[in-house]
């Protein structure tokens, strides 16, 4: 069962505008669990400023029931303000003699013991408890805008020539930027008041608080409104009251000393800092968790990536991690190049059996030994080692047995086609880098 509400609602053109073009507007959602409460102050014109006033607090209420069922709150709200200033804006498309024409609003939607809010322009909210009060919204004006970048105070803006000029209006342009807050708690006996400029600019925040927890709400209205009236009343004045549950009747005493302003922003902050205190005892916040694991995934990527590069270096033999392009610079000139296998082949072969053949003699006929010790001492000014002859073999060539057991490089390393028949390669020039073996 809903908690019981009571409401309060008037206007008044003031006692300087001949003409009221504010207007209000309350009504309950089909299913009887939407309280919406509306405010809206015209502008641009006398009957320019009545027609968008009185589109806007109609329309708003009519698009928010036909969205509410299957929307968001907030973005139904969002919604409907948006779909009605578009219609003021075509609305004056069509009639030129409306062209200008635009009005602010403010909308309370109250269920299930939570309250929306959601406005345009300078129209206000105010929350009242026992002691306090909170302004809600926050002006769409220039003078607010000169207060948040502190060229003005509230006080100096009171008295601003420009107080008046407003940032944002239902009607100015096809797309507007709504305020929506919400949802927030309704605790029992908290009152929401609606207004317009023609109330707040003649009447202050704590008396404002202090009449509404005095009175009932009827009451409290119109008496609102005459205090208004009572200092000028230089504007059209709108206000509405909401009251939740039973709780902190009317006073009867009116005691603006008893109330102090406070902002709405404080108390956000206050809820916010309570959120990250219970996310400081856990270590863990419901925002902070996620990133937190993302980085540990990211680290733990990375080493295993490291460990599998670590393992694959480690399989791999020295000499195939080497590039072939460095392997063919260290080849002498003369001698052709050769690939990984054949470099293998000749630097890692069986030794003993490449020490146990006997080279073949020179072109000089001399013993190979011999010739070896002669060039020993200057291996690079050598002269090049005569082939013999096929036909008629030096008489210091290896036997056949010998040769049998000489092992060739394999076919991949092997050097061009030389004629017919070549004898077997002879083995490795003197200087050439082979293990000697432990004697």
């Amino acid at each position: 069962m809903s908690a019981k509400m009571f409401v309060g609602e008037g206007t008044d053109p003031g006692r300087v505008r001949e003409e009221n073009q504010d207007a209000t507007s309350f009504f309950r959602t089909s299913d009887d669990v939407w309280t919406v409460l509306i405010v809206c102050d015209g502008m641009g014109g006398h009957a320019g400023g009545r027609q968008a006033a009185a589109m806007a607090s109609e329309g708003i209420g009519r698009e928010f029931a036909q969205r509410v069922g299957t929307t968001a709150p907030a973005d139904a709200l969002r919604e409907s303000i948006k779909a009605v200033n578009r219609n003021i804006v075509e609305h004056a498309e069509v009639n030129t003699a409306l062209r200008g024409m635009g009005t602010t609003c403010v909308v309370l939607a109250v269920a299930r013991n939570e309250a929306y809010v959601a406005h345009v322009g300078d129209s206000r909210v105010y929350r009242i408890r026992p002691g306090s009060v909170e302004q809600v919204t926050k002006d769409h004006s220039y003078v607010q805008k000169m207060i948040d970048s502190g060229i003005l105070t509230p006080e100096q803006a009171d008295a601003h020539p420009d107080a008046n000029m407003l940032m944002r209006c239902l009607g100015g342009r096809p797309d507007v930027e709504v305020d929506v807050m919400g949802p927030e708690p309704m605790l029992a006996g908290d009152r929401y008041l609606l207004c317009s400029d023609g109330l707040w600019g003649q009447v202050s925040a704590v008396e404002i608080a202090a009449m509404s927890m005095a009175f009932s709400a009827q009451d409290a209205v119109n008496r609102l409104i005459n205090l208004a009236n009572e200092r000028g009343g230089p504007d059209n004045i709108s206000v509405q009251i909401y009251h939740q549950g039973e709780a902190h009747p009317p006073t009867g005493t009116f005691s603006p000393e008893k109330f102090a302003v406070k902002k709405f922003s404080d108390s956000i902050n206050g809820a916010a800092s309570q959120t990250e205190a219970g996310a400081a005892k856990t270590g863990f916040g419901k925002i902070s968790r996620w990133p937190l694991v993302g980085v540990v995934v990211a680290v733990l990527g990375l080493l295993v990536m490291a460990f599998m590069q670590y393992k694959k270096s480690a399989a791999t033999p020295a000499e195939s991690r080497t590039p072939a392009v460095v392997e063919k610079e260290r080849l002498p000139k003369n001698e052709p190049a050769r690939t990984d296998d054949a470099a293998n082949t000749s630097h890692n072969g069986d030794v003993s059996s490449v020490k146990e053949n006997k080279p073949p003699e020179t072109a000089a006929g001399k013993n190979p030994a011999d010739a070896g010790a002669s060039r020993a001492p200057n291996s690079a000014n050598a002269p090049k080692e005569a082939k013999p002859s096929p036909s008629s073999p030096a008489s210091g060539a290896p036997k056949a047995t010998d040769a049998a057991e000489y092992k060739p490089p394999s076919p991949k390393s092997s050097p061009p086609k030389l004629p017919p028949k070549p004898p077997p390669k002879p083995p490795p020039k003197p200087g050439t880098p082979l293990t000697k073996p432990e004697q």
